[in-house]
C-alpha cells in the first residue's frame, strides 16, 4: 500500500529481454563473426561492444556502426533477427521519448508503447539501403513520425480516405496503414509466427475501424475488442503485447519476405 506500482510496458520487458541478449552465446558468437567479416564492425567483439560503440554524438564511425548493422537486418534467419533487435535496443531510448510524445492522443502507457516499438521497427524496415550519415537521427525521426500520424489518426478520427493521402517521394504514395497492418498479420498467420486468433486480435485493436466508429484508428477501444474476443481488456492487451513481441522477433523475416 504504502509504495508507488510502475506498470510494466513492452518497453520494460524489451529492456528485460535485452539483458538475456547480452549473455547469450549464441549472440555473442554471431557478433564476433560479424566483427571478423565486416571492417566497420571490427571493434565489435560483443553485444556490449556494439552497445557502447554507439553511445555518444553522431559521427561517422557510428554512422558506419549502424550502417552495418542496418545492413545485416534483411539477412534471414537468425542473424536478422539479431540485428533488427540490436538497433531496436540501440535506439531504445527514441522509443520511449515518441511514446510519452503521443501523451495527448493515447492516455494508456502500454498502448503508447507498443504503437512505439512497432513504428521503431518499420523505420528499421524501410530505411533505404544507401542511406550511410546520419542514420540515428533518421531512424529517430522516421518513427517519430509514423507514430504521432497514427496516434492522430485515432485521436482525430480522420475518415478513412483521408489517411495515406501524403506522399513520401514524388512517384509513390504512403501505404494505408491498415493496409500495411493486414499485410504483415497475413504473413504472420501463414509463417506460423501467430496463431489466426492472436492476428485478429491485433486486427481489431489497430488496423480495423473501431468497434461502432466509422472511422479508422490506431488504437480501437478495449472495453469493445476485449468484449468481441469474449475476455477482459487486462487480458487482451496482455495478448497484444506478447503478439507484438512475437512480431518484432519475426521482423527479419518478414524483411526478407518482402525482398523476395
Amino acid at each position: 500500500m504504502g509504495g508507488t506500482q510502475h506498470k510494466t510496458t513492452i518497453i520494460s520487458r524489451l529492456n528485460e529481454q535485452w539483458e538475456q541478449v547480452r549473455e547469450d552465446f549464441t549472440a555473442q558468437h554471431t557478433v564476433q563473426n560479424w566483427s571478423s567479416e565486416d571492417l566497420r564492425l571490427r571493434d565489435a567483439r560483443s553485444v556490449e561492444d556494439i552497445r557502447a560503440l554507439a553511445d555518444g554524438p553522431v559521427t561517422p564511425a557510428t554512422d558506419e556502426l549502424f550502417r552495418a548493422l542496418l545492413d545485416r537486418t534483411l539477412r534471414t534467419g537468425a542473424e536478422g533477427e539479431l540485428a533488427s533487435r540490436i538497433v531496436l535496443q540501440l535506439m531504445i531510448g527514441r522509443v520511449v521519448h515518441t511514446s510519452r510524445s503521443m501523451t495527448g492522443y493515447i492516455r494508456d502507457i502500454e498502448e503508447r508503447s507498443q504503437l512505439a516499438v512497432v513504428a521503431m521497427y518499420d523505420a528499421i524496415r524501410i530505411c533505404p539501403r544507401d542511406k550511410d550519415t546520419y542514420l540515428t537521427p533518421h531512424l529517430a525521426w522516421t518513427a517519430h513520425r509514423t507514430a504521432m500520424r497514427l496516434a492522430k489518426v485515432g485521436a482525430n478520427e480522420v475518415p478513412m480516405a483521408s489517411v495515406g493521402a501524403e506522399r513520401t517521394t514524388v512517384d509513390e504514395p504512403d501505404a494505408h496503414p491498415s493496409e500495411e497492418l493486414a499485410q504483415l498479420l497475413a504473413w504472420s498467420v501463414a509463417e506460423g509466427v501467430l496463431n489466426a486468433g492472436d492476428a485478429t486480435l491485433l486486427a481489431q485493436r489497430y488496423g480495423d475501424e473501431s468497434p461502432g466508429r466509422p472511422s479508422w484508428t490506431s488504437v480501437a477501444d478495449p472495453g469493445a475488442v476485449a468484449g468481441q474476443a469474449g475476455i477482459t481488456p487486462q487480458a487482451m492487451r496482455q495478448r497484444c503485447s506478447r503478439a507484438a513481441r512475437r512480431l518484432a522477433a519475426a521482423s527479419a523475416r518478414y524483411l526478407g519476405h518482402e525482398a523476395d
